[in-house]
């Protein structure tokens, strides 16, 4: 991938499903919202120099660099949480599809149909990712440039109605003070994941030295602006009340513009903005498990390459695994499943971004460079502490497995190398 596929890669992973419904929660927040987007922009962008600054030079990605500076443990489990919560995030951002699709083809929120309709969209990914990284590349460009149209258009909106002198509507009475910023951040956080998109399938990145950086630190800024001027246009040309009672906040607002058909047209975007990063997801948790399998920290049939060079055994692992995973939680209910799933990315995100910190921290050698790295640790432990207890326990129960996989797959590459007795 060349670094438009690598910033699309970014971008596309980053812009899921979640944006385009977290006005109607930012709004009761006021200004709020805005300072927590900053916050969650700022430790997101410090966190992906903190990334650049332990990749510099090296033309390898976060694992390979973690390992090498604070060890192999470290740097295992810092991957093996990255590729779980692509399992979460992908079977969250498959049931959002699915139930866009059930409400646009039969009018229905069932779950049952909505269910199906998830699986459906995750097997055609699974197939199109079989098909190698270039197959990958191009759906992801495409689909960034169209799940893009929405936050442009009302970005574009805002700057028109603001340079032509429209009537500012007040931001909700809600107090700014440190309980309701960090409820802000906790919400912003999701839609930031994914700006370490482009460290993750290195030796599949064309120039990864000059790439990976201007795709993470590109695509992060371009997203967030984006997100700040959209949110904010919501609340500041409409009542903040309308935004906070809608269901959809981008076809409401846009319909007021240009007409009612507009809905439509807005589901069909956030459709394909849910397909453009599950696609890059998958992606990324096949290179996940094909780098550890590599270490002997997995087992070898991840290791195997198909005619395309992709990991096909990992491909199909994340198709039924996260089958499994959303079966598993129908009791939930719809929202209830999608809430969990969205706690445990954000919770297994942040255990990869530590260890990467971690690793720029010992090795740093440069005084400029400790406040953005201080920065992205703070922000860490601000984050995990809003992602809650419970989510942090599974984090931990789902880490213990994967140490004893990677005992187990350890002890017997090591049996393997032993000769025969006598």
């Amino acid at each position: 991938m060349g670094p438009l596929m690598s910033i699309a890669l970014v971008i596309g992973t980053m812009v899921g499903a979640g944006i385009f419904f977290l006005p109607s929660s930012l709004a009761p927040l006021g200004w709020n919202s805005t300072l927590g987007w900053l916050i969650s922009g700022a430790g997101a962008l410090c966190l992906a120099m903190t990334f650049r600054y332990l990749m510099d030079g090296t033309g390898e990605g976060v694992q390979h660099n973690v390992e090498r500076v604070i060890g192999e443990m470290p740097a295992f489990i810092g991957i093996f949480a990255y590729w779980i919560i692509g399992f979460t995030s992908i079977s969250a951002l498959s049931l959002m599809g699915g139930s866009i699709l059930a409400d646009l083809l039969f009018n229905t929120q069932s779950q049952q149909v909505s269910v199906t309709f998830a699986l459906i969209l995750l097997w055609a990914l699974v197939g199109v990712n079989l098909r190698g990284v270039r197959s990958v590349g191009s759906v992801q460009v495409i689909t960034v440039l169209i799940k893009l149209i929405p936050l442009v258009l009302v970005a574009g909106v805002f700057v028109g109605a603001v340079a032509g002198g429209a009537d500012i509507q007040q931001m909700a009475p809600a107090e700014v003070n440190l309980n309701n910023i960090s409820v802000a951040v906790a919400l912003t956080l999701f839609p930031l994941l994914g700006f370490e998109a482009a460290s993750i399938p290195v030796a599949k990145i064309r120039n990864p030295k000059r790439n990976i950086p201007l795709a993470m630190i590109g695509g992060p800024g371009l997203v967030l602006t984006l997100y700040i001027l959209a949110t904010t246009a919501m609340v500041l040309l409409v009542p903040w009340q309308d935004t906070a009672g809608s269901t959809s906040p981008f076809s409401d607002f846009l319909g007021g513009y240009f007409g009612p058909v507009t809905g439509t047209l807005m589901a069909v975007c956030i459709l394909i903005s849910v397909t453009g990063c599950n696609n890059g997801l998958i992606l990324l948790g096949t290179e996940c498990s094909y780098g550890m399998a590599l270490r002997k920290e997995m087992p070898q049939l991840f290791a195997r390459t198909n005619a395309y060079g992709i990991s096909h055994w990992g491909v199909i692992a994340i198709g039924v695994g996260c089958t499994l995973l959303i079966l598993a939680n129908l009791s939930r209910g719809l929202t209830g499943m999608f809430e969990f799933l969205v706690l445990m990315t954000s919770g297994g995100a942040l255990v990869f971004y530590l260890t990467g910190a971690l690793a720029a921290v010992k090795e740093n050698r440069k005084m400029a460079r400790w406040p953005l790295l201080a920065i992205g640790i703070l922000f860490i432990g601000y984050a995990t502490y809003g992602t809650g207890l419970e989510t942090s326990a599974w984090i931990l129960v789902v880490l213990a497995f994967g140490l004893a996989m990677r005992w187990l797959c350890r002890r017997s590459a090591a049996s393997e190398k032993m000769p025969a007795a006598g």
